[in-house]
């Protein structure tokens, strides 16, 4: 409970800043987006959304008992400490192989079922990502109207580049530790800048392009600073589990087992810059403000959007929405001069 945005995982960072990252990805992913528009009117596409709502979270609620079903079965023969796996992100096939091992078939069948979901997932971004770079991209600066045999071809061929892009990049992917932590970190570090984007157009009448313009890359130059100093020096995380106490020996080589000394580990901590002890979950919150702010400010010094001036059909009336049990006479300063009647 500590309000402390340097520990990995606390209740503010897994309620308030997980908040943000999930809205980001299904707020302002392409992928989550398109999944969206392709739904004939809004209404289905909101139920489409609550449709993968309760399998979201039966996937993560078994993520979460299966990690501590892993503590507890590992909890006194570390096999990270015992070198018997060298990456966190092994632990799992282990498990699977430890306990379902007797059974001929099931642990391929594991196998198996992780794999088609990273291809499922890697093939729906790849889809999105072409398409976008053919509409927003393509249609919009090069030619308009492309015969559909070669908007198809076209597709396919960033779908190809991209997904070689994607195989060059397994080597940096390899570097960023856990994977869950690379991918939502990465989520954040993207996400959060297109996710203040939105906000700031959605709910700030006073903000002009050249304030949206700044904020997206100022976000993204600070996401980006935090990400990868994070990931060169390694701030020290405290494990909890990494007692050998009733490992068999004769199973692994005594000598690799390697503890850090106390004194080292805080001389390495008190090394790292700050700024990189910022848990991946507040990622997102942290680009999203950092968005916003830039965004305001260079836009009443570039001069503010007027608010009778503008389509109020693209600014959200959130007061309205949230308080709607308030008096007319208040709420009406609250629009800050957009009128939403008719």
């Amino acid at each position: 409970f500590r309000v402390d945005p340097s520990v990995r995982h606390s209740v503010w960072s897994l309620t308030i800043g997980a908040f943000f990252t999930w809205v980001a990805i299904f707020g302002a992913n392409q992928a989550m987006v398109q999944r969206a528009v392709t739904c004939p009117t809004l209404k289905k596409a909101q139920i489409a959304m609550w449709l993968n709502f309760p399998g979201l979270c039966i996937i993560l609620y078994l993520c979460c008992f299966i990690g501590m079903f892993m503590a507890a079965f590992y909890e006194k023969c570390d096999p990270v400490t015992t070198k018997a796996v060298t990456d966190s992100n092994q632990l799992l096939p282990l498990f699977v192989m430890d306990i379902l091992s007797q059974v001929v078939g099931l642990p391929g069948l594991f196998v198996a079922g992780l794999f088609s979901g990273a291809l499922s997932t890697i093939s729906s971004g790849l889809n999105s990502i072409s398409a976008c770079v053919l509409e927003d991209i393509c249609r919009a600066y090069f030619k308009s109207h492309f015969r559909e045999i070669r908007a198809r071809l076209l597709s396919q061929i960033f779908a190809l580049a991209f997904g070689m892009m994607c195989l060059a990049m397994t080597y940096v992917a390899s570097l960023l530790g856990n994977i869950l932590q690379a991918a939502l970190s990465l989520h954040g570090i993207f996400g959060g800048p297109l996710l203040g984007v939105f906000t700031l157009g959605m709910f700030f009448p006073c903000a002009n392009k050249w304030g949206a313009y700044s904020g997206l890359f100022g976000s993204l130059i600070l996401a980006f600073w935090i990400g990868i100093g994070t990931a060169v020096q390694k701030p020290f995380l405290k494990k909890a589990i990494m007692s050998v106490e009733y490992c068999n020996f004769t199973a692994f080589n005594a000598s690799l087992l390697i503890k850090p000394a106390a004194s080292n580990v805080t001389v390495v901590r008190d090394a790292v810059f700050p700024l990189y002890k910022l848990s991946y979950m507040w990622y997102s919150t942290t680009a999203l403000a950092a968005c916003v702010v830039i965004g305001l400010i260079v836009s009443f010094i570039t001069g503010a959007t007027k608010p009778s001036e503008l389509d109020a059909r693209v600014i959200c009336p959130i007061f309205d929405i949230l308080f709607p049990f308030l008096p007319e006479s208040i709420r009406k300063p609250l629009r800050f001069g957009v009128v939403h009647e008719g």
